[in-house]
């Protein structure tokens, strides 16, 4: 992985407004050709935990080192569980380096997933059941297929939209927490 993208990833939201940058939406062929080279960064078996984000409940943003992931709550202050709290889609989960590409610069916190990693998360390589551990947590791919919505694409335009709506893994996974415990970045992130 680029240091590049883990300064990214890593890179503090702060207090900003969570709204996308047009400028920075990433023309179709330019996508493409981005997505294409993502595979080449995968991991499987060295995987690490890149940034952690908290959808807050009042709206904010907030990216911690570390976290507590709970089989009751997910990820612990994160608007989950005061929203529909539906157990198929508790912890969402994307891949850094497709982010980083959809991103063009943006903010990680922007997509609204909680997790962020180097592991594949194609569906050949983590089929729905499969287990993932994190830190102290064990976690399982959910059938929840992770799809867009329109607040993905006024973030990252109407191109990430459309490859996200036909492909559900590049927009990332769910997953439901099965095993309580501490995460925190440069955790091992690997099937269990």
């Amino acid at each position: 992985m680029s240091i590049n993208i883990r300064e990214w990833a890593r890179t503090s939201f702060g207090s900003q407004r969570i709204q996308g940058d047009e400028a920075r939406y990433v023309p179709d062929d330019l996508l493409s050709e981005m997505l294409e080279m993502a595979p080449e960064a995968f991991r499987v078996h060295d995987a690490v935990l890149e940034a952690i984000v908290v959808r807050c409940p009042d709206g904010s943003r907030h990216q911690p080192v570390q976290a507590r992931l709970s089989v009751e709550e997910g990820l612990l202050g994160d608007r989950w569980v005061t929203g529909k709290a539906h157990p198929g889609d508790q912890v969402s989960m994307m891949n850094v380096e497709v982010a980083a590409s959809i991103a063009n610069g943006q903010s990680v916190a922007l997509f609204g997933d909680n997790l962020f990693t180097s592991l594949d998360i194609r569906e050949a390589a983590l089929p729905v059941g499969a287990r993932v551990r994190i830190g102290e947590a064990l976690l399982e791919v959910s059938a929840e297929p992770h799809m867009p919505c329109s607040l993905f694409r006024s973030r990252f335009g109407p191109a990430a939209f459309k490859r996200a709506s036909k492909e559900p893994r590049l927009r990332g996974i769910y997953l439901t927490v099965i095993e309580s415990g501490e995460i925190a970045l440069g955790d091992s992130v690997m099937k269990a």
